[in-house]
């Protein structure tokens, strides 16, 4: 399941139904196809492929839900879980060889993951209602890449809050690679990343928002 949308940070509180497409009801934006074996719990999934109810795809071994028609059991269309925005090509396939639950291999204990991080240092602008902008360097790390725009929008919670949306950077000031990300007393400007989330600034840009910021911040919080 998803807990907020990976365009405009906003938290999820409509309902999702695995393997059924989300939308995001703030931004309107696709969000992709609930999975219930990325987020469920272990002993959920396991409970629900016993009531079949879902199966794992034997393709890309997601738990997905299942379309009965009669006799026939068949898995419903979902994306893979390798080739982001691909239908996996067990979308459709009958559901009987993906019936029985595989469990996962055992992590060895105390093993050092951190070979395998990758890691992002990320140069942002933040300002503040009542004080001077700043230049803030988030090192955020993780190990599947898929979690990079959670990861980051994690960090803006931490500068702004909860409450916060993204926003195009004034049209006035004409730079249109660059994001905001705006609460009520607080924003982040930093550059628009093409799959979601954002980028580290430039030095010339990181000049040229704090010289913006100086002269126009009412732009950026009215």
């Amino acid at each position: 399941m998803f807990d907020f949308c990976p365009h405009c940070g906003q938290t999820l509180e409509h309902e999702q139904v695995v393997g059924r497409m989300l939308v995001c009801a703030h931004c309107g934006k696709v969000i992709g196809f609930v999975g219930a074996a990325k987020y469920a719990d272990v002993d959920e999934t396991e409970e629900l492929i016993r009531d079949r109810t879902v199966a794992r795809c034997p393709v890309c071994r997601q738990a997905v839900e299942v379309k009965a028609e009669g006799d026939r059991r068949t898995l419903v269309p979902h994306y893979s879980a390798t080739d982001k925005g691909k239908i996996c090509l067990g979308s459709g396939k009958a559901a009987a060889a993906a019936a029985l639950p595989v469990e996962p291999a055992p992590a060895r204990p105390g093993k050092d993951l951190s070979a395998y991080m990758t890691r992002d240092i990320l140069k942002v602008v933040l300002a503040r209602r009542n004080a001077e902008p700043t230049i803030e360097v988030l090192t955020l790390e993780y190990l599947d890449k898929t979690e990079r725009v959670r990861i980051q929008i994690e960090a803006l919670r931490e500068m702004l809050g909860t409450d916060f949306r993204m926003q195009d950077y004034p049209t006035t000031l004409n730079r249109p690679h660059l994001g905001v990300w705006a609460s009520a007393e607080a924003c982040v400007v930093a550059r628009k990343h093409e799959q979601g989330g954002y980028q580290s600034l430039a030095d010339g840009d990181v000049a040229a928002v704090l010289a913006d910021l100086g002269l126009s911040k009412r732009l950026f919080l009215p």
